[in-house]
C-alpha cells in the first residue's frame, strides 16, 4: 500500500508538471490537514512578498536538479535562483511563480517537473502568507499570531497561541476590531464562557487577517 501511494504521488508531480504543496510536516497524523491547505493555497491570492520563505524544486526525468530550500524573498521582492540569477517575484502567487519557473528553466532541461512550496518558519523574521491577526490586552503574551494556510482560526484558537488567559482576564467580553472594506472600524463581542459552559461554539468567531483581538481585565 506505501508503495502504490509512493508511486501514485510521483506520478502526480509529472502530469501536473507544476506543484504548490504547502510544507508543514511529514507526520502522517496530519495528512488530511494538509490536503486542506494545499487546497487552500491552490484557491487562495497569497502573493509572495518580502520576508517569506520558500522552497523551490526542479526534477528532470526523476531526478531532482535543482534543490533550493528556505529561499527568503527579498525586501526588493525577488528571488536568486541556480541559472535564472535574479528573478522578481513581485505581484506572484506560489502557481504563478511555478507556471514562471517552468517555462524558464525550459531553456536548460527538458520537460522540467518545477515544485514551489511556502515553507514554515519559526525565525524571529517570521511571515505568514496569510496574514496575522493582534492580540492585546490580559494574555501571556500579547503580540501577533500568524494565521495557517486554511484561515481557519478562531478568537480562542488565537488567544491560545498568545499563550493563553492571564491573570485576572475577563473572558466573557472579548472585543474584535475589524477594518472593512470600506475602511470603517466594527467592533465584534466575544463570550468564550457560554463557549466553553454552554457549547455555544458560534460565539467563537472566525478571525480574519489584521483583526486586533483585545481581552480586558477582570475588575472586581
Amino acid at each position: 500500500m506505501k508503495r502504490f501511494t509512493a508511486v501514485f504521488l510521483v506520478l502526480l508531480v509529472f502530469v501536473a508538471g507544476c506543484a504548490v504543496p504547502f510544507r508543514q510536516g511529514k507526520l502522517p497524523a496530519e495528512r488530511v490537514r494538509q490536503q486542506v491547505e494545499i487546497k487552500a493555497v491552490r484557491q487562495g491570492e497569497a502573493q509572495l512578498r518580502p520576508g517569506l520563505v520558500v522552497e523551490i524544486s526542479v526534477i528532470v526525468s526523476g531526478k531532482k536538479e535543482i534543490d533550493e530550500r528556505a529561499k527568503r524573498v527579498s525586501e526588493r521582492n525577488t528571488l536568486m535562483l541556480p541559472l535564472l540569477d535574479t528573478i522578481s517575484v513581485e505581484g506572484l502567487t506560489l502557481e504563478k511563480l511555478c507556471e514562471r519557473l517552468t517555462r524558464e528553466y525550459q531553456e536548460y532541461f527538458i520537460d522540467p517537473q518545477v515544485v514551489v512550496e511556502f515553507v514554515r518558519d519559526d525565525s524571529g523574521e517570521a511571515l505568514s502568507p496569510w496574514g496575522f491577526v493582534t492580540v492585546l490586552g490580559r494574555v501571556k503574551k500579547p503580540g501577533r499570531v500568524s494565521l495557517p494556510a486554511t484561515r481557519d482560526m478562531t478568537v480562542s484558537g488565537a488567544i491560545q497561541l498568545a499563550g493563553g488567559f492571564d491573570t485576572s482576564a475577563k473572558d466573557t467580553a472579548i472585543r474584535i476590531t475589524r477594518r472593512t472594506d470600506g475602511g470603517r472600524s466594527v467592533v465584534l463581542e466575544v463570550d468564550l464562557r457560554a463557549v466553553g459552559a454552554r457549547g455555544r461554539v458560534e460565539q467563537d468567531v472566525g478571525v480574519q487577517s489584521d483583526d486586533v483581538i483585545f481581552v480586558p481585565e477582570l475588575v472586581f
